[in-house]
Protein backbone atom coordinates (compact mmCIF):
# COMPACT_ATOMS: atom_id res chain seq x y z
CA UNK A 1 0.00 0.00 0.00
CA UNK A 2 1.51 2.72 -1.39
CA UNK A 3 0.33 5.35 1.36
CA UNK A 4 0.21 2.79 4.21
CA UNK A 5 2.73 4.91 6.55
CA UNK A 6 0.54 7.81 6.23
CA UNK A 7 -2.86 6.22 7.27
CA UNK A 8 -1.07 4.52 9.99
CA UNK A 9 0.13 7.70 11.56
CA UNK A 10 -3.45 9.54 11.07
CA UNK A 11 -4.85 5.80 13.21
CA UNK A 12 -2.16 6.24 15.58
CA UNK A 13 -2.92 10.06 16.16
CA UNK A 14 -6.93 9.20 15.82
CA UNK A 15 -6.41 6.85 18.55
CA UNK A 16 -4.17 8.79 21.01
CA UNK A 17 -7.09 11.69 21.54
CA UNK A 18 -9.65 9.46 23.04
CA UNK A 19 -7.21 7.33 24.93
CA UNK A 20 -5.57 10.78 26.42
CA UNK A 21 -9.15 11.83 27.78
CA UNK A 22 -10.18 8.60 29.17
CA UNK A 23 -6.87 8.53 30.82
CA UNK A 24 -7.21 12.04 32.02
CA UNK A 25 -10.81 10.60 33.72
CA UNK A 26 -9.63 7.07 35.16
CA UNK A 27 -6.87 9.40 37.30
CA UNK A 28 -9.71 11.91 38.25
CA UNK A 29 -12.52 9.23 39.71
CA UNK A 30 -9.12 7.32 41.07
CA UNK A 31 -8.28 10.55 43.30
CA UNK A 32 -11.96 11.29 44.71
CA UNK A 33 -12.79 7.32 44.91
CA UNK A 34 -9.09 6.12 46.88
CA UNK A 35 -10.41 5.13 50.51
CA UNK A 36 -13.97 3.86 49.21
CA UNK A 37 -14.67 0.44 48.09
CA UNK A 38 -11.33 -1.88 47.37
CA UNK A 39 -12.76 -3.31 44.22
CA UNK A 40 -13.75 0.36 42.75
CA UNK A 41 -10.10 1.75 43.38
CA UNK A 42 -8.48 -1.69 42.07
CA UNK A 43 -10.07 -1.84 38.70
CA UNK A 44 -9.22 2.17 38.35
CA UNK A 45 -5.72 1.18 38.65
CA UNK A 46 -5.83 -1.85 36.46
CA UNK A 47 -7.66 0.82 33.85
CA UNK A 48 -5.27 2.95 34.10
CA UNK A 49 -2.57 0.31 33.74
CA UNK A 50 -4.17 -0.42 30.60
CA UNK A 51 -4.84 2.53 29.18
CA UNK A 52 -1.00 2.89 29.38
CA UNK A 53 -0.06 0.00 27.59
CA UNK A 54 -2.75 1.44 25.15
CA UNK A 55 -0.42 4.65 24.79
CA UNK A 56 2.62 2.30 23.98
CA UNK A 57 1.04 0.36 21.37
CA UNK A 58 -0.07 3.36 19.60
CA UNK A 59 3.34 5.15 20.02
CA UNK A 60 4.93 1.86 18.12
CA UNK A 61 2.12 2.38 15.38
CA UNK A 62 3.81 5.67 14.46
CA UNK A 63 6.85 4.18 14.34
CA UNK A 64 6.44 1.57 12.26
CA UNK A 65 4.68 3.73 9.66
CA UNK A 66 8.01 5.68 9.99
CA UNK A 67 9.51 2.33 9.52
CA UNK A 68 7.49 1.67 5.88
CA UNK A 69 8.36 4.98 4.93
CA UNK A 70 11.80 4.31 5.16
CA UNK A 71 13.37 7.80 5.82
CA UNK A 72 15.54 9.01 8.47
CA UNK A 73 14.17 12.61 9.92
CA UNK A 74 16.87 14.80 10.91
CA UNK A 75 18.66 14.41 13.66
CA UNK A 76 19.73 17.11 16.55
CA UNK A 77 22.31 17.73 19.48
CA UNK A 78 20.10 15.69 22.30
CA UNK A 79 21.62 15.14 26.18
CA UNK A 80 21.38 11.86 27.13
CA UNK A 81 20.73 12.68 30.91
CA UNK A 82 17.74 14.69 29.83
CA UNK A 83 16.48 12.00 27.56
CA UNK A 84 16.45 9.35 30.32
CA UNK A 85 15.36 11.02 32.53
CA UNK A 86 12.43 12.41 30.60
CA UNK A 87 11.48 8.45 29.53
CA UNK A 88 11.68 7.58 33.22
CA UNK A 89 8.70 10.61 33.94
CA UNK A 90 7.23 9.23 31.33
CA UNK A 91 6.58 5.26 33.06
CA UNK A 92 6.87 6.62 36.62
CA UNK A 93 2.31 5.82 36.85
CA UNK A 94 3.30 2.84 34.86
CA UNK A 95 5.82 1.70 37.37
CA UNK A 96 4.18 2.82 40.90
CA UNK A 97 1.27 0.82 39.55
CA UNK A 98 3.96 -2.21 38.83
CA UNK A 99 5.88 -2.10 42.61
CA UNK A 100 9.36 -1.39 40.61
CA UNK A 101 11.21 1.72 41.07
CA UNK A 102 13.31 3.63 38.34
CA UNK A 103 15.84 4.82 38.98
CA UNK A 104 18.43 7.61 37.39
CA UNK A 105 22.38 6.27 38.51
CA UNK A 106 24.80 9.39 39.40
CA UNK A 107 27.10 10.84 36.66
CA UNK A 108 27.35 13.36 33.94
CA UNK A 109 25.40 12.70 30.64
CA UNK A 110 26.87 13.04 27.04
CA UNK A 111 25.04 15.55 23.74
CA UNK A 112 24.41 12.65 20.66
CA UNK A 113 23.17 13.46 17.59
CA UNK A 114 20.06 11.94 17.17
CA UNK A 115 16.26 12.71 16.50
CA UNK A 116 14.59 13.34 19.76
CA UNK A 117 11.41 12.13 19.60
CA UNK A 118 12.19 8.40 18.05
CA UNK A 119 15.14 8.41 20.49
CA UNK A 120 12.47 8.94 23.68
CA UNK A 121 10.22 6.41 22.10
CA UNK A 122 13.32 3.97 21.81
CA UNK A 123 13.88 4.86 25.17
CA UNK A 124 10.34 4.12 26.28
CA UNK A 125 9.88 1.12 24.75
CA UNK A 126 12.86 -0.46 26.63
CA UNK A 127 11.70 1.15 29.97
CA UNK A 128 8.23 -0.97 29.47
CA UNK A 129 10.18 -4.17 28.44
CA UNK A 130 12.09 -3.68 31.64
CA UNK A 131 8.59 -3.15 33.46
CA UNK A 132 7.09 -5.84 31.97
CA UNK A 133 10.04 -8.50 32.98
CA UNK A 134 11.34 -7.52 36.34
CA UNK A 135 9.68 -8.58 39.52
CA UNK A 136 7.21 -6.36 41.65
CA UNK A 137 9.59 -4.60 44.67
CA UNK A 138 12.93 -4.14 42.43
CA UNK A 139 14.44 -1.66 40.91
CA UNK A 140 15.34 -0.91 37.22
CA UNK A 141 18.76 1.57 36.80
CA UNK A 142 19.18 3.70 34.29
CA UNK A 143 23.26 4.63 33.38
CA UNK A 144 24.84 6.73 31.29
CA UNK A 145 28.21 6.17 29.87
CA UNK A 146 30.49 7.21 27.43
CA UNK A 147 33.05 4.92 24.98
CA UNK A 148 34.82 7.02 22.13
CA UNK A 149 32.90 8.96 19.82
CA UNK A 150 29.75 7.45 21.26
CA UNK A 151 27.29 7.58 24.17
CA UNK A 152 24.44 5.53 26.03
CA UNK A 153 21.27 4.91 28.13
CA UNK A 154 21.57 1.53 29.29
CA UNK A 155 18.30 0.45 31.37
CA UNK A 156 19.70 -2.95 33.57
CA UNK A 157 16.38 -4.80 35.68
CA UNK A 158 16.56 -8.40 37.39
CA UNK A 159 14.20 -9.82 35.20
CA UNK A 160 15.33 -13.06 32.49
CA UNK A 161 18.22 -12.83 30.08
CA UNK A 162 17.74 -12.62 26.41
CA UNK A 163 20.02 -15.95 25.28
CA UNK A 164 22.63 -14.49 22.98
CA UNK A 165 21.50 -16.39 19.86
CA UNK A 166 17.99 -14.33 20.42
CA UNK A 167 19.53 -10.87 21.17
CA UNK A 168 19.85 -9.78 17.10
CA UNK A 169 16.79 -11.70 16.36
CA UNK A 170 14.32 -10.35 18.45
CA UNK A 171 14.99 -7.08 17.25
CA UNK A 172 13.91 -7.76 14.37
CA UNK A 173 10.22 -8.62 12.52
CA UNK A 174 10.70 -12.18 11.31
CA UNK A 175 12.01 -13.17 15.48
CA UNK A 176 8.65 -11.31 17.28
CA UNK A 177 6.67 -14.76 16.57
CA UNK A 178 9.65 -17.04 17.95
CA UNK A 179 9.99 -14.67 20.73
CA UNK A 180 6.44 -15.29 21.88
CA UNK A 181 7.47 -18.26 22.52
CA UNK A 182 10.28 -18.22 24.80
CA UNK A 183 9.55 -16.05 27.96
CA UNK A 184 13.37 -14.94 28.38
CA UNK A 185 13.22 -13.42 24.81
CA UNK A 186 11.44 -10.87 26.30
CA UNK A 187 8.53 -10.39 23.92
CA UNK A 188 7.05 -6.76 24.79
CA UNK A 189 3.77 -5.76 24.35
CA UNK A 190 3.16 -3.80 20.72
CA UNK A 191 5.92 -5.31 19.20
CA UNK A 192 8.41 -3.28 22.51
CA UNK A 193 11.47 -4.45 21.42
CA UNK A 194 11.21 -4.76 17.27
CA UNK A 195 10.10 -1.15 17.57
CA UNK A 196 12.81 0.38 20.10
CA UNK A 197 15.37 -1.51 17.79
CA UNK A 198 13.08 0.16 14.62
CA UNK A 199 12.51 3.45 16.73
CA UNK A 200 16.78 3.82 17.46
CA UNK A 201 17.58 2.84 13.81
CA UNK A 202 15.84 5.86 12.76
CA UNK A 203 16.81 8.01 15.16
CA UNK A 204 20.16 7.35 14.15
CA UNK A 205 20.95 5.17 16.66
CA UNK A 206 21.99 1.29 17.92
CA UNK A 207 20.13 -0.83 19.97
CA UNK A 208 22.19 -4.06 21.45
CA UNK A 209 20.64 -6.30 24.53
CA UNK A 210 22.70 -7.66 26.62
CA UNK A 211 24.05 -8.99 30.26
CA UNK A 212 25.92 -7.89 33.31
CA UNK A 213 26.98 -9.66 36.21
CA UNK A 214 23.48 -11.84 36.09
CA UNK A 215 21.69 -8.63 35.21
CA UNK A 216 19.24 -7.90 31.88
CA UNK A 217 20.71 -4.52 30.36
CA UNK A 218 19.40 -2.98 27.39
CA UNK A 219 21.83 0.04 25.19
CA UNK A 220 20.54 2.55 23.44
CA UNK A 221 24.09 4.23 21.58
CA UNK A 222 23.94 7.19 19.71
CA UNK A 223 27.11 9.28 18.06
CA UNK A 224 28.11 12.17 20.08
CA UNK A 225 28.05 15.61 18.67
CA UNK A 226 31.10 16.73 17.11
Amino acid sequence: MKHLPELMAILAHDMRNPLSALLTNIHFVQSIARGSALDIDEALTDSALSCSVLGQIIGNLEVLGRAFAGARPPATAVGTREAAAQAVARVAQQALLAAIEPVMAPGPGATVLVEPLLFGRALDNLLANALQYAPAKTKITVELATAGERACVRVIDVGPIVPPEFRERVLTEEGQGAAKKRYEARYGRGLGLYCAGQAAHLAGADLTLGEREGHAVAELWGPLVP
